[in-house]
């Protein structure tokens, strides 16, 4: 009997040791960010609110912001940075020649910034550095939800954009990239059209990413789980590494103008419905010749599904 009593004592003491440690910590039960079906209304982002396609957007959100004019002058304007988490992010395009833009929702905790360093448009996140005795430095980003909208004039053009999102909903419409275009998400949902990029890296991590109206010129794409959709022109070369989940390319011009190349793992691999899939190592070439564009798959756990509308 004392023997259990003794060993009830401990289990609460360690019990009790824990909850200090994760108070010091800066710690709550609902610091997770959810991004669907979460418990903690704060934390979801609703989709159907926040979505570009919804009109009532920019409505709702209007009445909590201020538009501020950034740049009255673009043409010097040459490079976009994005480094930003736990956000909605909507760059998009308007009738004037200047860029503005608004933040919904900055505080101390999770403050965001968009601001103009010689030739960069940078817009960016950053969280409160807490200390505590036990593990030094933790961010702590409350219970945030910034919504930033960046308005450029249409058809603006970079060199080059370098786009980094955590967590969140990016949604990027209506400019050019004719250096380099690399878009790296970590969990969330992506919305991204009418964009034509050269040299473009896309790295996908959880969630879902959808390519409407762009044309992209020398491809490589790293998918990691969820579903990764493209409608568009692909020209010179696409390399496609697939992960775990589906890639879906509807791809503008002719099959015979595409040189293929397909290693396909346990997943499948259709090509205007015909399977190029098999045994793990399966290699299939098509068109193996001087073709005018390149494909080369790689495909590991899940679908692929390449369709030419012509």
């Amino acid at each position: 009997m004392k023997r259990r009593i003794r060993t009830a004592f401990t289990i609460i003491g360690i019990g009790g040791l824990l909850i200090i440690i994760g108070i010091l910590m800066g710690g709550s039960v609902k610091k997770t960010f959810y991004y669907n079906g979460c418990s903690d209304e704060k934390w979801c982002i609703d989709k159907e609110k926040l979505s570009m396609d919804n009109e009532n957007t920019s409505s709702a959100l209007s009445a909590d912001t201020h538009e501020t004019q950034l740049a009255a002058n673009t043409s010097a304007l040459s490079r976009l940075t994005v480094d930003v988490d736990y956000v909605t992010l909507k760059i998009q395009p308007h009738d004037k020649q200047s860029v503005t833009y608004s933040i919904m929702n900055n505080t101390k905790k999770m403050k965001a910034s968009v601001q103009v360093e010689g030739n960069t448009l940078m817009i960016s996140t950053e969280k409160e550095r807490k200390w505590n005795w036990f593990f030094g430095w933790s961010h702590d980003i409350g219970r945030t939800k910034i919504v930033i909208t960046v308005k450029i004039p249409q058809n603006m053009l970079f060199d080059t954009a370098d786009i980094n999102i955590g967590a969140g909903l990016l949604m990027l419409d209506g400019f050019t990239a004719n250096q380099r275009f690399k878009l790296n998400t970590g969990a969330g949902e992506v919305d991204v059209k009418n964009i034509i990029a050269s040299n473009v890296n896309i790295q996908t991590g959880v969630g879902e990413t959808v390519f409407r109206n762009c044309s992209f010129t020398d491809t490589v794409m790293n998918t990691g789980i969820g579903e990764t959709s493209f409608d568009g022109k692909i020209f010179k070369s696409l390399d496609i590494k697939a992960g775990i989940g589906e890639i879906d390319m509807r791809i503008s011009g002719k099959k015979d103008d595409y040189s293929i190349d397909i290693t396909s793992g346990i997943g499948s691999v259709l090509v205007n419905g015909t399977s190029g899939s098999g045994l793990m190592g399966n290699m299939i070439k098509e068109n193996d010749r001087a073709a005018s564009h390149t494909i080369r798959i790689k495909a590991g756990i899940g679908k692929v599904n390449i369709r030419f509308t012509e």
